[in-house]
C-alpha cells in the first residue's frame, strides 16, 4: 500500500506510519545524566518516563526504537505535550528533512545512512526533538550510528557530559552526519576503482552496469543530503531565538560539515560522468581500430582478387594459361602486390 493511499482523505496531524515494521514491538530507551552522575534504563513504559531529569540541570535522551507502534508515539506525545503534526511528520517516513520551530520543541527529521555488506546505502528515517532538558529520538530499526554518542556520556571524559540538551541534539546530528561522510567515503573508493578498472582494460563490458549502480547509490546519498544541507544552513543562519549563543558555534561548524560532503558528492557525480565518457571513448577507439585492421586487409585482397577474377574467367583462349610459367608467374604478382601495400601501409603508420 503507498503513501498515498495510506493518507488519502485523513485529517493534517493523523498519526499513520508510512513504512515498514522492523521490529516485533516498539522499546523505549533511556539515558540520563549530568556532569557527575549517568542512568541508563532499557524497555521502559511511557508511564515510567520522567518529563523532567531526576536532578536540576541534568539531560535526558529517550530513544524510541519502532515507528509502526503508533499508540505508542501518541501516547508519547501526550506525555510530553507535543504538537500532533510533529507527531505526524516522526511517522511519515518518505518525508524529506526538516526542521520546525514549535516554540516549546524543536523538531528536526532527517535521513541516517549506513553502508550494508551488499555495498549498497541503506536509508532510515530519524526524528529528533529537542526541549528544555531533554531529547527525544525516534528510528525505526535497531542499530544506529549513535553508538559513539553512547560511549562519549557514559565515559564522561568530554564535554557533553558538562552541555545541556542543545548539545546533545546538536551531537545527534552531528554523529549522523559524520556517517554521510563515512559512506561517501566508502563510494568515492568504489568510484576509484572503477575509474582503475576502465583505465586498465578490465572489466569493460560491466561498466556502464556499475556506473549505473553507482548512480542509484549516490542518489539515496543525494536525496538524502540536499534537503539536509538547506535545513542545516537555515539553522545555522537564522537558529531558533531560545537556542543559546554557545550552540551557535556548533550549528555553524555542522553547516560546514554538510557543505564538505555536498562538494564531496558533487565531485563524486562529474567523476562517475567521466569515467563514462572514458570508457565510450576507449570503445570508440577499439572499435575504429577493429575498422582500421578490417579495412587495410580489404585494401591488400581487393587487387589480389581482381587478379585472380581475371584469370578465374571461363574464356575459350587466354594466352597466358598455356605458358609453363604463367601460375608461379601470377602467384608472384600477387604476392609482390600485397606485399607493395603492407610496406606502404607501415611507412604511414597505419599497421
Amino acid at each position: 500500500m503507498g503513501i498515498s493511499s495510506r493518507k488519502a482523505g485523513l485529517a493534517p496531524g493523523s498519526i499513520v506510519y508510512t513504512g515498514e515494521r522492523h521490529v516485533e514491538r516498539a522499546e523505549i530507551s533511556v539515558i540520563s545524566y549530568a556532569e557527575s552522575w549517568v542512568d541508563e534504563k532499557h524497555d521502559v513504559s511511557v508511564a515510567e518516563l520522567r518529563t523532567e531529569t531526576p536532578e536540576e540541570d541534568g539531560v535526558q535522551w529517550v530513544n524510541i526504537v519502532g515507528l509502526h507502534d503508533t499508540e505508542l508515539i501518541q501516547e508519547l506525545g501526550a506525555r510530553f505535550e507535543l504538537h500532533p503534526l510533529l507527531l505526524e511528520d516522526v511517522v511519515s517516513i518518505r518525508g524529506r528533512p526538516t526542521f520546525i520551530d514549535y516554540e516549546k520543541h524543536a523538531f528536526m527529521s532527517m535521513k541516517m545512512l549506513s553502508w550494508t555488506g551488499e555495498d549498497q546505502v541503506d536509508s532510515e528515517h530519524v526524528s529528533l526533538i529537542l526541549a528544555d532538558d531533554y531529547v527525544l529520538s525516534f528510528q525505526e530499526r535497531p542499530g544506529d550510528v549513535l553508538d559513539g554518542v553512547r560511549k562519549r556520556i557514559r565515559a564522561g571524559t568530554t564535554r557533553i557530559r558538562k552541555r545541556d540538551a542543545e548539545y546533545l541534539w546538536y551531537a545527534l546530528i552531528d554523529a549522523i552526519v559524520d556517517q554521510y561522510l563515512f559512506v561517501v567515503e566508502r563510494l568515492a573508493v568504489e568510484v576509484d576503482q572503477l575509474e582503475e578498472l576502465v583505465w586498465n582494460g578490465d572489466g569493460a563490458a560491466e561498466t556502464p552496469a556499475e556506473v549505473q549502480a553507482l548512480r542509484s547509490e549516490m542518489i539515496v546519498v543525494r536525496q538524502a543530503l540536499r534537503p539536509l544541507h538547506d535545513v542545516i544552513e537555515s539553522i545555522a543562519k537564522e537558529p531558533p531565538e531560545w537556542f543559546s549563543e554557545e550552540i551557535r558555534p556548533f550549528l555553524a561548524d555542522l553547516r560546514d560539515h554538510v557543505r564538505h560532503i555536498s562538494d564531496a558528492v558533487e565531485a563524486m557525480r562529474e567523476g562517475l560522468s567521466g569515467i563514462m565518457d572514458a570508457y565510450l571513448t576507449l570503445l570508440s577507439m577499439r572499435t575504429n581500430d577493429v575498422m582500421k585492421v578490417l579495412t587495410i586487409m580489404g585494401s591488400i585482397f581487393i587487387p589480389l582478387t581482381f587478379v585472380a577474377g581475371v584469370y578465374g574467367m571461363n574464356f575459350s583462349y587466354m594466352p597466358e594459361l598455356d605458358e609453363r610459367w604463367a601460375y608461379p608467374a601470377v602467384w608472384a604478382v600477387m604476392l609482390g602486390m600485397g606485399l607493395s601495400m603492407v610496406a606502404y601501409f607501415r611507412k604511414k603508420g597505419w599497421l
